[in-house]
């Protein structure tokens, strides 16, 4: 994994494992480190919904900001 999309966020988005974040939109590894498994999450008032779930970061990444843009 590339160190260009390790966490550098507050405290509390490190603790969540946030690993990017645009305007409430994140993504997250649900999987463990030899086995990834990226999901997108979309907020939705009190909680948040899993928009999609990749193998690779750069793709949810790029989801994550498309969707965060409409």
């Amino acid at each position: 994994m590339s160190d260009k999309y390790k966490p550098n966020g507050n405290k509390e988005e490190v603790s969540l494992n946030i690993l990017h974040l645009v305007n409430g939109y994140y993504v997250s590894n649900e999987g463990t480190k030899k086995k990834p498994n990226f999901h997108v999450w979309v907020p939705n008032g009190t909680h948040a919904l899993c928009d999609s779930a990749y193998n690779e970061i750069s793709l949810a990444v790029c989801r994550c900001n498309y969707i965060s843009k409409s």
